[in-house]
């Protein structure tokens, strides 16, 4: 299995840059350390998606940074990307390792106990569990997890676990000291005006 080497995962959505180029946004990002990006931008068609994932990718590997794309894995075999990132009720963890082949990372998004400790045993290499906290971006998954259900997610896992919803520097620390891995954000860099300081605030939050 490939190794989860990164702590942070910013996950892409191209509504919440406040009318940037997404791009441009994220290579703010990845000059500031930011050491892994998830390519979300599901209601894209997929032409203009493979088009956005080329430009993505100019800017991520030079830096040796994991590209990870939401659920096409004809694109993570077109372009060569580092992985796919998959929702419950996208393709099976075993079926996208067989396509995609051990080397590149398979994540999963978990929003119960059971479905993180399902990922592991499917062969995943990391879970995305929450929403953690109250968060637009995650309300229609439903109601904030908590604190307590990410520890409980974290004890049953036996690979790393990234919460994601609403998180801030303070609340990494809170995260962490639950058991988690890392953390994945989305608004909490791409909707900042300051990308780069939003990104190395959180990599300061996550240092050991």
């Amino acid at each position: 299995m490939p190794s989860v080497d990164f702590r942070l995962l910013l996950v892409s959505d191209r509504h919440q840059t406040g009318g940037r180029s997404l791009s441009l946004v994220l290579k703010e990002s990845v000059e500031a350390g930011v050491p892994a990006i998830q390519l979300r931008e599901r209601d894209l068609p997929t032409a203009e998606l493979l088009a956005l994932a080329q430009e993505i990718q100019a800017i991520t590997s030079p830096h040796a940074i994991p590209l990870i794309v939401n659920d096409r894995v004809d694109l993570v075999l077109a372009l060569g990307l580092d992985g796919v990132h998959l929702r419950a009720n996208s393709l099976p963890v075993s079926v996208a390792r067989r396509l995609v082949g051990a080397h590149r990372l398979v994540g999963i998004s978990a929003h119960s106990i059971e479905e993180v400790r399902q990922a592991g045993q499917e062969g995943a290499d990391y879970v995305v569990f929450g929403p953690i906290f109250d968060t637009p971006s995650k309300r229609p998954f439903g109601p904030p997890v908590g604190l307590g259900a990410l520890a409980g997610a974290c004890r049953q896992s036996t690979i790393p676990v990234f919460a994601i919803g609403g998180m801030t520097g303070g609340r990494v620390r809170d995260v962490c000291q639950a058991g988690a891995h890392g953390v994945a954000v989305i608004g909490a860099v791409l909707a900042r005006d300051d990308v780069a300081a939003a990104t190395k605030e959180l990599l300061v939050s996550l240092a050991p």
